[in-house]
């Protein structure tokens, strides 16, 4: 089979070399190794962004079309004849694309694709949690209502267009209304990836982890402010690491915080790793550590919560989006509401206090991360795909 594959996240492409993400780039590796021929239609990357592109694809069944440099999603939503319609004549020779979503481009593929079919890969959802928005400023405001025209358009296309989505959440929203629809997991995993250890928390020295990107909707202030509460403990001495990224090269997320470390007087206590490479650096920040918390004010299904569990980490997480529809509460992660500080405390202490309960968590999170490698999902999805065609 002949697959494209289309994605907003820019890549270093030259004559000899394309260069990803590494979240991005493990998937579409996994995804080459199940096809005749692996298509992707990319962007661009530009000099900033150059410094995310980590991660070389070497099969040798990958070729690209170019749809020259990535610009601000305004531009390419009115403009989309433009970037598409030229490209997007080579990927005829596709039987079938798959359009990762929810992205400006994507409501317009059909009009410049005539034989591959078309199928969306839902891994989120533009307007959740972007109500804020109208609360400030013109520029928010003006954002808030592009997503909702643009996600307009985007809802128009999916009764016509076969779907993928990551989360019981989203196939629950589009079941009704899609051409086909069916579930997969969204991963970074592979089978080398994993790690079990039988426990975590085992000296006096208490390290929590974070990875992502960072964003105020990650609930990262609470983190910090609970943190400040688990310090006055005095028989542990707690740690918070943060290991990601943010999207402006100003790190204006990343500024907040540490002035609200200072003022909170635990800055010899928070430590920002930076970015980690997707593979053996990211896989040794989670073994370093003890406890994974994530408590993120909305979700789809974050692939750092399979990661975590993957390398043997006890999970603490908010009740949002999919991540209860796949974690059972107190059986594969201590689930907690957002925005509440003193539930995050509480289920902090109560791993380290209950080995039992820890214990349960690592096992079952590391059962469950087993059938969630990219040799399982990338080959379930492009199943999938092939039983459309006679």
């Amino acid at each position: 089979m002949k697959l494209g594959f289309y994605y907003h996240i820019p890549a270093v492409i030259t004559e000899n070399q394309i260069k990803l993400p590494g979240f991005l780039g493990v998937f579409i590796s996994a995804l080459a190794k199940e096809v005749d021929s692996l298509v992707l239609i990319l962007h661009q990357a530009d000099k900033h962004y150059e410094q995310f592109c980590d991660y070389e694809l070497i099969s040798k069944n990958i070729t690209v079309i170019n749809l020259g440099y990535k610009t601000p999603a305004w531009h390419r939503e009115f403009f989309h004849k433009k970037i598409l319609k030229t490209a997007l004549r080579q990927a005829e020779i596709c039987d079938a694309i798959i359009i990762r979503s929810p992205t400006p481009l994507a409501a317009y593929f059909h009009k410049y694709v005539k034989h591959p079919e078309l199928w969306f890969l839902i891994v989120g959802d533009y307007l959740e949690g972007t109500e804020h928005y109208l609360k400030s400023g013109l520029r928010n405001k003006l954002i808030y209502f592009y997503l909702k025209v643009n996600n307009y358009f985007f809802q128009k296309r999916i009764p016509f267009t076969n779907v993928l989505v990551n989360s019981p959440a989203l196939l629950k929203k589009y079941t009704p209304v899609a051409k086909r629809i069916h579930l997969i997991k969204s991963t970074t995993l592979n089978e080398i990836d994993l790690y079990y250890r039988e426990d975590t928390c085992q000296n006096n020295r208490t390290n929590i982890l974070f990875t992502g990107r960072f964003a105020y909707n990650k609930g990262l202030v609470e983190l910090f402010e609970a943190l400040n509460k688990l310090i006055l403990i005095k028989e542990k001495d707690f740690y918070l690491h943060l290991a990601g990224w943010e999207d402006d090269v100003n790190k204006p997320v990343e500024n907040k915080l540490r002035e609200l470390a200072e003022k909170l007087k635990i800055t010899d206590r928070v430590i920002f790793h930076g970015r980690k490479k997707v593979g053996t650096d990211l896989n040794a920040m989670y073994r370093s550590c003890d406890i994974y918390v994530l408590p993120s004010y909305h979700e789809g299904f974050p692939r750092t919560i399979w990661e975590a569990m993957a390398n043997s980490l006890p999970v603490i997480a908010t009740s949002v989006g999919g991540i209860p529809e796949y974690l059972e509460h107190e059986t594969h992660a201590l689930l907690i509401p957002p925005k509440n500080v003193e539930a995050l405390v509480e289920a902090i202490k109560r791993i380290i206090n209950d080995k039992g309960l820890r214990k349960k968590l690592i096992y079952n999170g590391f059962e469950l991360a087993k059938s969630t490698t990219l040799e399982i999902q990338t080959k379930k999805l492009v199943q999938i795909i092939k039983q459309q065609f006679p």
